[in-house]
């Protein structure tokens, strides 16, 4: 993979993990922890099913990490935004990597 690539690649999750961050962390800073506790049991709930399936969307992308299990938790911290965000997210990533559409 281009590196040129890889690095947008990489500067994307950066940007989608630290958007999560900031939800959780603006929602326990406003009081709001039922709203904090919601989003970070959907972010280990996400995480774990998606190490138990082996879904990892960065490795159908052609980008593999050194823990093999990173690109599932990754996946899963994404997920855990629901459907439409990880779908933007994908088709994100595509547009720069330019592969085929997943299914």
């Amino acid at each position: 993979m281009n590196m040129i690539v890889l690095a947008i690649i990489l500067a994307i999750t950066v940007e989608g993990v630290v958007e999560i961050g900031k939800s959780i962390g603006k929602a326990v800073l406003g009081a709001s922890y039922k709203t904090a506790a919601t989003q970070v049991v959907a972010l280990v709930f996400s995480c774990l099913l998606c190490l138990a399936a082996g879904a990892d969307v960065y490795g159908t992308l052609g980008v593999h990490f050194a823990v093999p299990q990173l690109g599932m938790v990754l996946t899963g911290v994404l997920a855990s935004r629901g459907s439409n965000y990880l779908s933007d997210f994908i088709k994100r990533l595509q547009s720069v990597s330019g592969t085929a559409t997943v299914k």
